[in-house]
């Protein structure tokens, strides 16, 4: 039974054609974008992957951006040429018609479909895939020239052709998107490679600028600003140049301050032109990285985002690395010139040592013999004799110090009272303290003291001779000492102008003087010398300005139980 009719016998409606036509097209339309929807971001990314900097990209990503500039925004190009292709091999499969079978036939719009599949992707294919089936059913299927539906046979070769035909561009084109993602991963590994390895090189701050503006500029398409900030968490603000966005330092503040992106596509001012992202390092905060996109949409892109907070972390890592290999390195060289200034001093102190010794033994042997000659020279003697005690507690403690930061003085601990300890320093500081009335507190139940006398003894002597010397003759100096549970707490204290305020803490420093520029001789070490000692003891020292005016000194000593008393047993044992 021959099931052909005419042409003319069946309905033709040209508006339910065209109609037709559109459904099917919004039907396709809908099955490549809305179906693998969840596709989108990473086919975006691959069609707009970032140029290399020295210009070079994958050819699939720059045949997809040539197309997306020339293609009409009606039409893609990809549908256009799978209906050409569809044409194409429906043409030149009809003069194979008599020398092939059915079977062979297939396999050739089967090899289109692949094709457009390959080159176009998932949609193209699929619109290739139905044409093809319904042009070989209506060209090479009897009746020809008629779509035929009605036999089994029919019907059967129909669905079978076309689930193959879209099996196989699913397959082919899933495997082009594969091939496009992971040559899109391997553009992001080498421009990360690339970043990281010109970053482990830098070897300061502006490097490290230099390089993440450069590498970031060339991945994205963008424009950056790197911005650090200052000792006391400021940002800085980058210098003008040319073609460089402008950066708000309010908004970059803000991102640094609270370590969270803002600006352009984050929750913070989102209407912002910049995005603004935190250097996030393993410590702290490095900076902000301030990007202006060309196109704003790309940073909406997932795949991009996660990209530019990698380079963002890459970046701060350096910035870490660079800010402590700069710290240990002033450290080191802090460290020698330490080392080589005690050895100095050690040197010089101990070479003083000898003749200062001498010329006080020569200069009291002097007074002595012109004291029994009622000589008028006795107040010159006497004032040479003062100096040159003077400049031996100077050399004293120069080698003190270079002692203790050498590590070389081991505390020879006793059992000691203070009162004696007092008395020495006095005796020590009889002719810098004669124009000074002193004022001694002690607790009359002060308990003996576990310490190195020498060592407690200089600190006393440092702090009175500190005050008789930044005093005028006649202050007042007053010295007051009481013990608690476990603590021994000693005061020195006078009447005299006070500390700069603020610089308390400083004035324990080595070389610290109260006034830079003073007449007072000294050279800055005997509040060095006091902090030592007593930290080696295990206390503590501080300076402060009194409220009635003057400075005060508190040092305080850690308290042990002293030992029990051992007591001889003199009682004879009773003979047997």
């Amino acid at each position: 039974m021959n099931d052909y009719r005419p042409e003319s016998d069946l309905p033709f409606d040209h508006e339910s054609k065209e109609n037709q036509a559109r459904a099917g097209w919004r039907w396709l339309r809908w099955l490549s974008n809305e179906r693998f929807a969840g596709l989108k971001p990473t086919l975006d990314l691959l069609a707009r992957a970032p140029r290399h900097r020295q210009g070079r990209v994958t050819r699939s990503i720059r045949h997809a951006e040539i197309r997306e500039q020339v293609d009409p925004p009606g039409v893609p190009r990809g549908y256009s040429v799978a209906l050409l292709v569809s044409l194409g091999v429906t043409l030149a499969a009809m003069p194979l018609l008599p020398y092939l079978d059915h079977a062979n036939i297939v396999m050739l719009f089967l090899l289109a479909v692949i094709g457009v599949a390959v080159r176009y992707g998932r949609g193209p294919a699929v619109l290739v895939a139905v044409l093809n089936v319904l042009s070989f059913n209506f060209v090479f299927v009897p009746p020809y020239f008629a779509f035929a539906f009605e036999t089994l046979q029919s019907i059967l070769s129909f669905a079978v052709m076309l689930i193959v035909g879209l099996i196989v561009g699913q397959l082919t084109a899933r495997f082009r998107y594969q091939a496009q993602v992971a040559t899109a991963r391997e553009e992001r590994a080498r421009y990360l490679y690339e970043m990281s390895r010109e970053l482990s090189g830098a070897l300061a701050a502006e490097q490290v600028i230099e390089i993440g503006e450069r590498c970031v500029e060339a991945s994205f398409r963008v424009k950056v600003r790197l911005l650090l900030p200052d000792d006391q968490d400021r940002l800085q603000p980058p210098p003008v140049r040319p073609g460089r966005p402008k950066v708000d330092i309010a908004i970059a503040q803000w991102c640094f301050d609270h370590n969270d992106p803002a600006g352009h596509g984050t929750d913070t001012l989102p209407a912002a032109s910049l995005l603004y992202l935190p250097l996030k390092a393993p410590l702290r905060t490095r900076g902000v990285l301030a990007v202006a996109p060309e196109q704003r949409r790309l940073l909406m892109i997932p795949e991009q985002r996660r990209l530019l907070d990698t380079f963002a972390a890459l970046i701060a890592i350096a910035l870490e690395r660079v800010h402590f290999a700069t710290v240990a390195r002033d450290t080191l060289v802090k460290m020698e010139a330490e080392r080589q200034r005690n050895s100095l001093l050690a040197a010089l102190s101990h070479d003083l040592r000898t003749p200062l010794t001498a010329l006080i033994g020569l200069a009291e042997t002097l007074a002595l013999e012109l004291t029994a000659e009622q000589s008028p020279h006795q107040e010159s003697l006497a004032a040479i004799r003062e100096q040159a005690v003077r400049m031996a507690l100077l050399a004293d403690n120069l080698l003190d110090m270079a002692k203790l930061q050498a590590g070389g003085v081991r505390l020879r601990k006793d059992w000691q009272s203070l009162e004696e300890l007092f008395g020495s320093a006095t005796r020590l500081l009889e002719q810098p303290l004669r124009d000074h009335p002193l004022r001694l507190a002690l607790d009359s139940e002060l308990p003996l003291v576990n310490c190195d006398a020498v060592l407690i003894e200089r600190v006393l002597v440092n702090l009175l001779e500190n005050a008789a010397k930044y005093t005028s003759p006649g202050t007042v100096i007053g010295v007051t000492a009481a013990a608690s549970a476990d603590r021994l707490t000693v005061e020195v204290w006078d009447e005299g102008p006070g500390l700069p305020a603020g610089r308390e803490p400083a004035l324990f420093e080595k070389f610290a003087r109260g006034q830079a520029e003073s007449a007072v001789p000294g050279v800055g070490l005997g509040l060095a010398i006091c902090r030592a000692v007593i930290e080696a003891h295990g206390g503590q020292i501080r300076a402060e300005n009194r409220a009635g005016g003057g400075a005060s000194f508190t040092f305080t000593l850690p308290l042990e139980p002293p030992p029990p008393l051992e007591t001889d047993d003199e009682s004879d044992p009773e003979p047997a």
